[in-house]
């Protein structure tokens, strides 16, 4: 049942008001008088009501104050003035102030029923009204969109969020055109092509600072207060737009691994095989230059084989260390020799006479400190960097190559992202007067290259170099030269002493005193070349092709030394023989000679005691000095 409309009747007539009251309240509203103006003020401070009669000339106050206050506080309340003839303009003005309705005296009591019950419907509408008002102020607000409502780019509405994304207060906002002023010049062409049409749209919008930002627009056409407006709802994507970019740096990052992986794959299956089959490039013609002398037609031929061998499996060593990480063979080193060394070279002096008018100077350090490192990576890297450099500066041009000491009190961080530790460091650098390079944040990645089609250059020379460096635990750095490029690396320092050099011994000082070698390669030929190369050396040699035979060989017998391969078939790793073989012999001394193995595997190997690790394939002199060192036992 539905509680009865509180109606306040205010009249200093105190007979007409009781009467009135009686009416009221038989047509089933609940009617409370007053006889003057304080008296219903103090009523409305007390309970609510829904109209209040008012008798516009009150002994204390005008009925036109009671009406501004209802307006001013009550807005569930309607005021309905009474007033006689002589009072009407006065009632008239009461409206003006608030009051809903006027009724003249004497009163027609259906005239004032249906007056309450249209004001009652009144005051129905208005709270409807305000509560949808509520509810759209209140879904406005709570939304991170900004809204709003425009009239063909005339401003009509917008919410709080609008205003606070692109900067403006409302006044602002009011005259001329909104799009010119919150979206970019090259978004407004697009804009007037859309001709109203609904939908989602991507644009830049302009805050009133001027800053540019990417929005996302939805675009609905709705029927405003009578009139054909469109509402549209305006998202600041700049986040999912960063995002976007980041996951396409990271699919980029993915895709580049990706490569890297297939080119491990590849490099890794093939690896083992290609280096077997490159010993024979090598090895025989090692031999074959140690039974002639130099003065023989043949030497410099036979000489060129071997070196081309040597080429074809540095370049199999990149792909596997650009692939997978493998490690270098690290010594002691002075980088200002390698440099020398590299300059001397038949590689250098060939590329840079095809340069006859380039300068290139050096500028090295005298007390350079030593650092671990392969010194064929290092030369890698002279070659990839200066060749490239010869290319810039094209036929005349200046190339320098410089050394020096530096140290880093705290750790830092490189441009490769990683915090470097304090400490000393030598630092490489190579410069030119060439054009430059632009696209310094791909020079790195696999396969990139600004070379014209016909030219040298596979895309992987740069990213050899980088991570050759990275493997070494350096880092790289490229910055304009004003002109040309100036590629600055940096490599750990150390005060240990230098390596000796694995070549730096005559095959003749080399020579073995008839010491017995057990050789444990899966391949015949292989064992057959390394035989001959320890006889030359004067060894005595045995092998065998798994490491089962190999244990079972070594229970029977002991040899001073044994020369493993890491992979062997489906049997035995080297790893795996060499752990059972110090079951026999804990104290048997071994090398490793392989064409490819896993970096994990190579770690393992050393813990166990493994005196050298050589790369397959290698010369008598390297073998020899291995040899000597390990069984001499330093």
């Amino acid at each position: 049942m539905e509680k009865a409309p509180n109606i306040l009747l205010v009249d200093d007539e105190e007979r007409f008001a009781e009467s009135l009251q009686t009416i009221l309240n038989h047509y089933g509203y609940n009617c409370t008088y007053a006889i003057n103006g304080n008296e219903a003020i103090s009523y409305l401070k007390e309970r609510m009501f829904d109209v209040v009669l008012l008798d516009v000339g009150l002994p204390d106050m005008s009925g036109c104050k009671i009406a501004e206050h209802i307006k001013a506080t009550l807005h569930g309340t309607s005021a309905i003035m009474l007033t006689g003839m002589n009072t009407v303009e006065t009632a008239v003005e009461a409206m003006q102030n608030g009051a809903y309705d006027f009724l003249s005296k004497p009163i027609n009591h259906d005239l004032l029923i249906k007056t309450i019950d249209k004001a009652l419907e009144h005051n129905r509408l208005t709270k409807q009204l305000e509560t949808s008002n509520s509810r759209f102020q209140a879904f406005a607000e709570a939304t991170w969109e900004g809204i709003v409502i425009h009239d063909n780019g005339r401003l009509i509405e917008a919410n709080r969020q609008f205003w606070e994304m692109f900067g403006y207060d409302e006044r602002e906002l009011l005259n001329g055109e909104l799009f010119d002023r919150i979206f970019a010049p090259e978004s407004l062409q697009a804009i007037s092509q859309l001709n109203g049409d609904a939908g989602i749209y991507e644009f830049i919008g302009k805050k009133k600072d001027g800053t540019e930002f990417p929005v996302e627009v939805n675009v609905r056409q709705i029927d405003y207060l009578n009139i054909q407006a469109a509402v549209c709802t305006i998202r600041d994507i700049t986040s999912r737009v960063r995002a976007e970019e980041e996951k396409l740096i990271l699919q980029s990052k993915l895709g580049k691994a990706q490569k890297l992986k297939a080119l491990g794959l590849m490099a890794g299956s093939v690896a083992h095989d290609l280096n077997n089959i490159l010993t024979g490039l090598v090895t025989y013609p090692d031999l074959l230059l140690y039974q002639m002398g130099e003065s023989n037609k043949f030497y410099p031929s036979i000489k060129k084989i071997q070196e081309s061998g040597k080429r074809a499996s540095a370049v199999v060593n990149d792909l596997i260390m650009l692939a997978r990480g493998r490690l270098p063979q690290a010594n002691v080193e002075n980088i200002n020799e390698i440099i020398l060394k590299h300059l001397q070279s038949i590689e250098h002096t060939e590329r840079q006479s095809k340069y006859p008018n380039v300068i290139l100077q050096t500028q090295l350090q005298s007390d350079l400190l030593n650092c671990y490192c392969s010194p064929q990576h290092i030369i890698k890297i002279l070659m990839n960097l200066v060749g490239n450099a010869l290319e810039a500066v094209g036929e005349d041009g200046l190339i320098q190559i410089r050394t020096e000491n530096c140290v880093f009190n705290t750790p830092i961080s490189n441009e490769q992202q990683r915090l470097a530790p304090a400490g000393e460091y030598i630092k490489l650098t190579i410069a030119d007067n060439g054009s430059g390079i632009k696209e310094k944040d791909q020079v790195f990645d696999p396969f990139f290259t600004t070379k014209k089609m016909g030219k040298s250059g596979t895309g992987l020379g740069l990213t050899i170099v980088w991570n050759t460096i990275q493997e070494h635990n350096g880092w790289i750095e490229l910055k304009d030269n004003n002109p040309g490029a100036n590629f600055e690396i940096y490599l750990p320092g150390t005060r240990d002493d230098l390596t000796s050099p694995i070549n730096g011994e005559s095959v003749s000082t080399l020579q073995g005193s008839g010491e017995k070698i057990l050789l444990i390669d899966d391949e015949t030929s292989q064992n057959e070349l390394m035989s001959r190369l320890l006889a030359n050396l004067g060894y005595r040699s045995y092998s065998v092709t798994s490491g089962e035979e190999g244990l079972d060989f070594l229970e029977d017998k002991g040899v001073d030394l044994v020369i493993l391969d890491m992979i062997m078939g489906e049997g035995l790793t080297g790893r795996q023989t060499f752990e059972r073989i110090l079951k026999i012999n804990p104290s048997q001394k071994a090398i490793v000679i392989s064409g490819y193995a896993d970096n994990k595997e190579i770690r393992k190997i050393k813990k166990l005691g493994v005196s050298y690790i050589l790369e397959k394939p290698v010369t008598m002199a390297q073998i020899g000095l291995a040899l000597k060192k390990s069984l001499s036992g330093y």
